[in-house]
């Protein structure tokens, strides 16, 4: 095949019963029903599109089903918005124009690998498919030239530099620079934006208005007041002068009276819910601002939660309301409220409760460059309005729609955002769960050292360096020292960080990632499983009944403990699944695995997926696994190693029992190529009362994907780690 399908299936089955089964013959019918209607809207929001782009597609039972076609084909059940805008756009054109179904599963493919992945790309793929690569071009596929030839029209492959970027945008600017001088930040930026995408066809948008926003404020400086001051244009046919003659009628600004303080009990946003109708005073951040001259609407951030207050009357007159903006911090006193039912504010998700600010101070300022810019998801403008705003001297910084390469460069402000936010706050609240489970087993803690001279796993995998004139590595593992201590402390466990050197860039992979690990003496590999269920299960369910809950639930509403007892099967039950299932090692020759295959990550997760349960992947080939994994006594091939794979992420956890015979264990060093030298310490230990033993390592980060419902890795680091990325 010309064009290679690559098998993305999405973070979570969706729970639904037919949207990642629906095929091309299925658009055409007229009407969903409830159930229908749920699931899809499930499913676009899943895509991060706006809820009123959602609810006008579910008007449309052709345009839905259309769109759940396309994300059938891509195996996504999630994605970024940029990503589910343009599957949506398909599917939108879908109902105007005349390319076939393969043509627009053509586009489909190129949009899922992101390959495609700008408006202008895809507006050029759509006039290509219509003029130069007709229906008939499918039948069966596109010759190589005719692929070769869509790629060139649309952009694929092309990179525009950084460098690039800057030198059109000072050309812009130059050329512009009367008008940038005289209108100040007045001017439309957009109309630089427009310029360098005409002169720079494939640059990513965002990119080109971050190096536009940056250059106009390194050649007009920091935003004067006169800059903040809203301007109206004129009417059409009417005299400018006039208006701008008109008498100002603006108010005094006051010097704000300070309240009795102890009126007001300093508490968090997140305990509001016990002082309704009561007064308070709260201290946060100015997360988002709208309103006007005589009244503003801030939604106020404090780590807690998120709240609205309403500021009128004497608090917009205070001298220091220039600077309430966006992610300045204030101290504000008043009066909490409810609205009538229907005016709640929906900026407050949670509560629905309102402050009515009585005092405020501003504590910290932000710099103006920032205001308005951050853009957040809960509240994004309507369609039509993010249009306009694009191309207006107050694009995002960062938005909803912002490229990887923004999105992780501001990481620090991205972290200011709902999601973000909620994200950061699971994580601590799940290492809390993971901790309690333990600590409630009697299992004993262990900082073990990530600075070490021996490996773990695999040579090819480990990141070295000179420690004083010795060579050294970042540890893979601290499995080896927790088994050194089980004799003195008994079952243990560690949360550490673990560094691999692999160059995979998939959604599961990091460079660097928080490990938790645990080792357990006198155990069966029967025991060890059910360890591992125990765990997990037991995990999940701390996490839902815990004050944060609440939050998981608002991020990944069908999350859910898991069914016990969790699917059993060997390894060569799963390559006889594959085989059965027409799961294949290789997509393009349709070759089967075979024994002594490592299954790979696509495959891994399409079984696991059509399964749809937790699995316990047992018993693996000797050659597959680590040297420390003794062989199975009723077949010497195998190993007592066991993976445990989830739907949407594929292996969480991996463990085995461990080699307790010294004798065998040496035999394991010959066989591996391994110098036992660095290894005596541990070694030794089967020399003094070594005992049947077994652990397992889980990849903390794997598991919040799944716990949250998201779809890469990524996204649940505080400041992710892989090839082409050590910052911030």
């Amino acid at each position: 095949k010309l064009h290679k399908k690559l098998q993305l299936s999405s973070h979570h089955p969706l729970p639904v019963s037919f949207v990642l089964r629906i095929n091309m013959a299925d658009t055409q019918k007229d009407t969903l029903s409830d159930t229908e209607r749920a699931e899809l809207k499930t499913l676009f929001l899943a895509l991060s599109l706006t809820p009123k782009i959602v609810e006008n597609s579910l008007k449309n039972a052709t345009l839905s089903r259309q769109l759940a076609a396309f994300c059938a084909h891509a195996k996504l059940s999630a994605c970024e918005r940029s990503r589910g805008q343009l599957l949506y756009d398909l599917a939108v054109s879908a109902q105007r124009d005349s390319l076939s179904d393969a043509q627009r599963l053509f586009v489909v493919d190129y949009v899922r690998d992101d390959r495609i992945n700008s408006q202008a790309q895809f507006k050029a793929a759509l006039t290509h498919l219509t003029s130069k690569l007709p229906a008939s071009a499918f039948s069966p596929a596109p010759s190589a030239a005719q692929v070769a030839a869509f790629e060139t029209a649309c952009g694929v492959g092309v990179v525009v530099s950084a460098k690039d970027v800057s030198a059109a945008v000072q050309a812009a600017i130059k050329k512009n620079e009367a008008a940038l001088r005289k209108e100040r930040y007045h001017f439309q930026s957009g109309r630089l934006v427009g310029q360098v995408s005409k002169q720079l066809k494939w640059a990513a948008g965002d990119d080109v208005r971050a190096e536009v926003t940056a250059q106009i404020e390194a050649l007009l400086g920091p935003k004067t007041a006169e800059d903040l001051t809203p301007t109206k244009p004129s009417g059409k046919g009417k005299d400018s002068s006039a208006t701008k003659e008109k008498p100002s009628k603006k108010k005094a600004l006051i010097v704000l009276k300070a309240p009795d303080a102890s009126q007001y009990p300093l508490i968090k946003i997140q305990d509001t819910k016990d002082f309704v109708g009561k007064k308070i005073q709260l201290k946060g951040w100015i997360a988002q601002i709208r309103g006007s001259a005589r009244v503003k609407f801030c939604q106020l951030r404090d780590g807690t939660g998120w709240l609205q207050m309403v500021f009128a009357g004497e608090m917009v007159q205070s001298v220091d309301i220039n600077e309430l903006m966006q992610e300045a911090s204030v101290h504000v006193f008043g009066t909490l409220v409810q609205p009538p039912p229907g005016k709640e504010a929906k900026w407050t998700p949670r509560y629905g409760f309102e402050l009515n600010v009585e005092h405020w101070e501003l504590i910290g300022k932000s710099d103006s460059s920032i205001a308005g810019r951050l853009v957040f998801k809960e509240y994004e403008k309507e369609e039509e309005e993010a249009a306009a705003a694009s191309t207006s001297s107050n694009s995002a910084v960062v938005a909803i729609t912002s490229g990887q390469k923004v999105l992780f460069d501001l990481r620090y402000l991205v972290h200011r955002q709902h999601t973000p936010s909620i994200y950061l706050r699971l994580r601590s609240a799940v290492t809390q769960c993971f901790r309690e489970h333990y600590f409630a087993k009697g299992y004993t803690e262990i900082t073990p050292p990530t600075l070490v001279q021996c490996q773990a796993e695999g040579g090819s995998e480990l990141f070295s360096f000179d420690f004083f004139g010795e060579p050294a590595y970042l540890t893979q593992s601290s499995q080896l020292y927790l088994e050194t201590v089980i004799p003195a402390v008994g079952d243990c466990f560690c949360l550490a960080s673990s560094y691999r050197a692999e160059k995979s860039r998939t959604r599961r992979h990091l460079a660097e990632y928080s490990h938790l690990e645990a080792e357990m003496p006198f155990i069966t590999f029967e025991d060890l499983l059910e360890c591992l269920e125990d765990l997990f299960c037991d995990v999940v369910d701390r996490v839902l009944k815990s004050p944060a809950g609440e939050l998981l639930r608002e991020i990944n509403p069908n999350v859910a403990v898991p069914q016990r007892p969790f699917v059993r099967m060997e390894y060569v039950d799963a390559i006889e699944f594959c085989r059965k299932n027409l799961i294949y090692k290789d997509e393009d020759t349709k070759e089967f695995f075979e024994f002594g295959d490592d299954i790979p990550e696509m495959p891994e997760r399409k079984m696991t997926d059509m399964i749809g349960r937790p699995i316990f992947l047992c018993r693996f080939p000797v050659e597959m696994k680590a040297f420390y994994m003794p062989k199975a006594k009723d077949d010497p091939r195998l190993t007592e190693s066991v993976d445990l794979l989830v739907p949407g992420v594929g292996e969480v956890i991996g463990g085995s029992m461990r080699i307790s015979d010294f004798t065998e264990l040496m035999a394991a060093y010959e066989r591996e190529g391994i110098d036992p030298g660095p290894y005596e310490w541990f070694t030794d230990q089967r020399k003094y009362g070594s005992v049947p033993h077994g652990g397992y390592g889980l990849g903390m980060e794997r598991f919040l994907v799944w716990l949250f419902g998201d779809d890469h890795i990524k996204n649940v680091c505080l400041y992710p780690r892989y090839r082409g990325r050590c910052t911030p």
